[in-house]
């Protein structure tokens, strides 16, 4: 009731949002004089402690007053609901009502008030031992439970820190909406994590630490918004035909590409007609589309820019025979996406797999889009009892180095990736890296592997060197399709303290030399060896002859008088010049 008599201030119920963003019916107080007030009469019967909870909000900022069993207390009141909770301990009746008085000329809003005996809503329950102290939250909440203890204060800047206390966790936040930076602490009885984020800016700071081991990471991050998705292939390791099966977008566990039509086009980006382009968003990953053999692939427009894609899974035809089953079905692929179909980055490329590609199967494979968040700039230290892990990111760049140190020893990798999302998504989709440099030094031995592109054949190369107490070895390989069958080509060096080596696995040649002569194997045998001052050889072949001192052998075809045909002659010198 309005206590004052004044025949303007008034009382309604009205529709509007609530403290929660659900439409209903709040206390509307208008008031027009200063000796008019909302009273609450006779609420209590006996001395105890109580607690009065209340929500208010106004048009205009403004100072709401609250005689709370004779004790006054005050709240400010913005257009934003305010939650106030009084704890109040009464040791007589004097004064039995709550009056309710806002400033005149004003229209205040009030929700959800209570008066409960030591306890609200179960979200606060006083000792009945202690003297309780004045709670009021004119930003703030505070709720207990069982389980839990939640405090949350904030402020009209759009500040607001958060406390949250749990039999197995604590966490601790900290926020500036406006400026878009915000620190957050959260510790279990397993581990710790801190986080800082700067989303103006997009950067972001986190320590993890367990009992096994420290993360420290610092990068700087973009969102990653997809449109189109291109799913290339170009036949397998078994046939030429193209099929493509099912595609699934997902966001927030919906398929967001299901029912949507792809089109088909060639390398040239001309359109090709295939049959029943529905079957690739249908949900049946038992039906294919086919397309005529060479580069082909389908494209699907998902309507609009999304930035909320956590993954996408493809599904091409998986072998159906026993036989495709047993060598399994590879086939040359590759994945895309773009915003805009002008930029397109490659989460996925067949073509730099040193096992040519993945095997496919009816689970299909899935990329991560990392909840659409990819590393710019990044680096990340890995603490352990065994060893530190040290890696530094650059996607602008394509760049990536990665330090791992033990005890033993050191190890030094430095990658240049081929695309930029690749990057990003190499350990997920196990891309290959057009460029990779690694070193290793450890207890008693030290090596190091380069692997790159060929530029004259585009085929990938490799080298790889190693050096201990007992010699020096390398490796040197170069990957594709050769005249000869093979599809690697491999040399091997070893030089230790018994001479240098240099072999080929393929062909099983080699040649060694050391300080006892010069040496010739093929297939386990020596075939040639130099000695001293002599050359020895299980076989000579000359094609225009052999010539020593005093001997002279050529293959010439001559008729004696005898009409004889001779395949060659021998010189014997005897004296002379001739």
């Amino acid at each position: 009731m309005v206590k004052g008599g004044d025949t303007l201030s008034s009382v309604e119920s009205v529709k509007m949002d609530n403290p929660y963003g659900i439409d209903d019916e709040v206390l509307k107080l208008t008031i027009e004089s200063e000796a008019d007030s909302y009273r609450l009469p006779d609420l209590i019967t006996e001395p105890d402690s109580y607690v009065f909870v209340i929500w208010h909000r106004t048009d205009t900022p403004c100072t709401i007053t609250f005689d709370i069993f004779g004790e006054t207390v005050t709240s400010e009141s913005s257009s934003q609901w305010t939650k106030v909770v009084k704890v109040k301990k009464v040791t007589d009746l004097d004064n039995t009502a709550i009056d309710i008085i806002p400033p005149t000329n004003s229209t205040t809003y009030f929700y959800e008030a209570y008066l409960a005996r030591g306890t609200i809503d179960t979200s606060w329950t006083p000792a009945p031992e202690d003297n309780i102290e004045d709670i009021i939250g004119l930003k703030s909440e505070i709720k207990q439970t069982a389980e839990r203890i939640d405090l949350v204060v904030g402020n009209l800047k759009g500040q607001m820190a958060e406390l949250s206390i749990q039999a197995n966790k604590i966490s601790q936040r900290v926020e500036d909406v406006n400026s878009g930076l915000s620190s957050q602490i959260e510790q279990t009885e397993k581990n710790i994590t801190q986080r800082v984020d700067d989303v103006e800016n997009g950067l972001s700071t986190q320590i993890e630490q367990t009992e096994q081991d420290i993360i420290h990471s610092v990068g700087k991050t973009h969102v990653t918004a997809i449109r189109y998705i291109r799913d290339w292939l170009n036949g397998s390791n078994l046939d030429t035909s193209n099929r493509w099966a099912e595609l699934n977008v997902m966001s927030n566990n919906v398929d967001i590409a299901s029912g949507k039509i792809p089109i088909c086009k060639n390398e040239e980006h001309e359109d090709v007609v295939v049959s029943n382009p529905e079957l690739y968003t249908d949900g049946d990953t038992t039906r294919y589309i086919e397309a005529s053999e060479g580069l082909k692939y389908l494209e699907l427009d998902l309507g609009n820019v999304r930035n909320d894609i956590d993954s996408i899974t493809v599904w091409h035809e998986y072998p159906l025979t026993s036989g495709e089953e047993q060598n399994g079905k590879i086939f040359n692929h590759k994945l895309q996406v773009s915003s805009d179909k002008n930029i397109w980055f490659t989460l996925y490329d067949s073509k730099y797999q040193q096992s040519g590609g993945y095997k496919e199967d009816p689970s299909g494979k899935t990329y991560f889009i990392n909840d659409t968040i990819i590393n710019d700039s990044f680096s990340s230290v890995q603490q352990t009892i065994d060893g530190i892990n040290t890696t530094i990111q650059n996607v602008e760049n394509n760049l990536k180095t990665e330090i791992k140190e033990t005890a033993n020893g050191f190890n030094v990798n430095i990658q240049k990736i081929q695309n930029d999302l690749e990057n990003a998504k190499s350990s997920l989709n196990n891309a290959i890296d057009a460029l990779n440099t690694s070193f290793n030094v450890e207890l008693g031995k030290i090596s190091g592997v380069i692997e790159g592109i060929d530029k004259e054949t585009d085929e990938k190369i490799s080298s790889a060197i190693e050096q201990s107490a007992s010699g020096w070895q390398g490796v040197f390989k170069k990957y594709g399709m050769f005249e000869d069958g093979t599809s690697v080509k491999q040399l091997n060096v070893n030089i230790n303290g018994d001479g240098i080596e240099v072999l080929n696995p393929g062909t099983s040649r080699s040649t060694k030399m050391n300080t006892q002569g010069f040496e010739g194997w093929f297939n386990g045998n020596k075939v040639f060896w130099m000695q001293e001052d002599a050359t020895k050889t299980s076989r000579v072949y000359a094609d225009r002859g052999v010539e020593l001192p005093t001997l002279k052998m050529i293959p010439l075809t001559v008729q004696d008088s005898n009409s004889i045909t001779r395949n060659g002659i021998a010189f014997v010198k005897t004296g002379g010049s001739s």
